[in-house]
């Protein structure tokens, strides 16, 4: 009974030590990428979105549908935009990973313990931007095309390279797969609020829905003594016609409040509401680093932490926000 037991344990820490030395890599083909688009818990994505955004999100016109029949046309473009990868394309990649593993395991056991997944669609899908969706990076072909010409392997390890790249997404898994270990970090050391504000309809019609961050569910305080007050931020459309991405697309505060019962509302729901430009409101941009992402902590959070293991080139080094992250992060992603 002991010796089993001892082959057991002694089984068990091989298996881990491999896993944290040699990354799982998988890279899905065009067949198993548009499953993983467009079934299962991805359906909960495309429920939540609306006209305007879907047109920004795949190019499609929409017009004369329904809200659900042109989510159903959005979801059939999503998968009908995956591709295969090329033999150039998926040794970029690997290469990529495989030079950052020996750092994920000194610096960030968590991220070298978890397996990467790939999925390539067309430029045409989310703006060709970067995103996760399930437990799989999405790049778009003009992305991919960009890293296999412009990223030599001295590059791999820059912040503003692949490394950051690809540590920024895989943030993203990782934040799906331990929410409440990030949770602490957003509450513990951003200083966040977690909580339900109800949107009225025309904020529905004009809220941009983030693949990495699909709830709107984070709220932060300025100010301080009677003068105290909290906001949401979020993504919205500029216009609604025609909106393009990410050009349409702008970061915002909305004000709001906490009734008696401990319900939380927007301070104007009315259309237009009382709201700020989010990058033009200093005392919350100056509470954190890292610029041109705050508008939710799941994107500081991937930002940062791409930046503490690459550990060159930090935004604005002297930050207090950073000691404290780096504090959170030697615990946490153990």
């Amino acid at each position: 009974m002991r010796n089993g037991l001892w082959l057991t344990v002694l089984l068990v820490m091989t298996v881990g030590t491999a896993w944290a030395g040699e990354p799982q890599v998988r890279f899905l083909s065009r067949t198993e990428a548009a499953a993983a688009l467009t079934s299962g818990e991805e359906l909960r994505y495309y429920a939540k979105l609306q006209l305007a955004e879907m047109r920004a999100k795949t190019g499609l016109e929409l017009d004369g549908l329904s809200l659900e029949a042109a989510r159903a046309a959005a979801r059939q473009a999503y998968g009908a935009a995956t591709r295969d990868f090329t033999d150039d394309e998926r040794a970029a990649l690997q290469e990529a990973v495989d030079s950052m593993q020996p750092t994920l395991v000194a610096k960030a056991p968590l991220y070298a313990r978890t397996p990467w997944c790939f999925i390539k669609v067309s430029a045409n899908i989310e703006g060709g931007l970067p995103h996760t969706r399930g437990q799989c990076i999405v790049l778009a072909d003009d992305v991919l095309q960009s890293l296999i010409a412009g990223h030599a392997k001295s590059k791999f390890n820059h912040p503003s390279g692949v490394w950051g790249l690809l540590l920024h997404e895989q943030s993203h898994i990782l934040q799906r797969d331990h929410p409440a270990l990030f949770a602490s970090l957003y509450t513990g050391v951003f200083g966040f609020r977690k909580a339900t504000v109800a949107p009225p309809q025309w904020l529905l019609e004009r809220r941009v829905v983030n693949p990495d961050a699909p709830a709107v569910e984070w709220i932060y305080p300025l100010g301080e003594g009677a003068a105290r007050h909290w906001i949401l931020p979020d993504i919205e459309l500029s216009v609604l016609e025609h909106p393009r991405m990410p050009q349409d697309f702008k970061a915002v505060a909305l004000g709001v409040h906490e009734l008696p019962n401990h319900r939380w509302v927007m301070d104007d729901a009315n259309l237009p509401a009382k709201q700020t430009d989010l990058e033009s409101l200093a005392p919350y941009v100056d509470a954190f680093p890292v610029k041109g992402e705050a508008f939710h902590p799941n994107e500081i959070a991937a930002e940062m932490m791409a930046e503490i293991i690459v550990g060159d080139g930090m935004q604005h080094p002297d930050h207090a926000l950073w000691a404290k992250t780096r504090r959170w992060a030697g615990e946490a992603l153990r």
